[in-house]
């Protein structure tokens, strides 16, 4: 997965906000989608982990237009740029969220 960071929020009991993530191994993990954050022109998701999230850290992803309603969700690798995104959640978010 992504970057982690620490967050205290309950999670979502919506259906909505409910993102589901296959990974390389055909493994799906649930999350709660939180913001949408923008950095250099590019959109990031904030996911928060549902399942064995006990440090409240959250997931970031680019995500990718497919056109046609379709999105995908890219991991970021890149820390100094997961660190960037995490602070533009931060800064945009701070009144929504409590940081640890």
């Amino acid at each position: 997965m992504a970057d982690e960071k620490n967050l205290q929020q309950e999670p979502a009991e919506e259906d909505d906000d409910l993102v589901l993530l296959e990974d390389e191994n055909g493994d799906v993990t649930r999350f709660q989608f939180l913001e949408l954050v923008t950095v250099d022109a590019k959109p990031y998701a904030v996911l928060l982990p549902l399942d064995d999230n006990e440090d409240g850290g959250v997931v970031i992803v680019e995500v990718v237009d497919l056109g046609k309603e379709t999105e995908h969700y890219d991991a970021v690798l890149d820390d100094a740029l997961g660190e960037r995104v995490f602070e533009q959640f931060r800064k945009e978010f701070s009144d929504s969220y409590e940081f640890g």
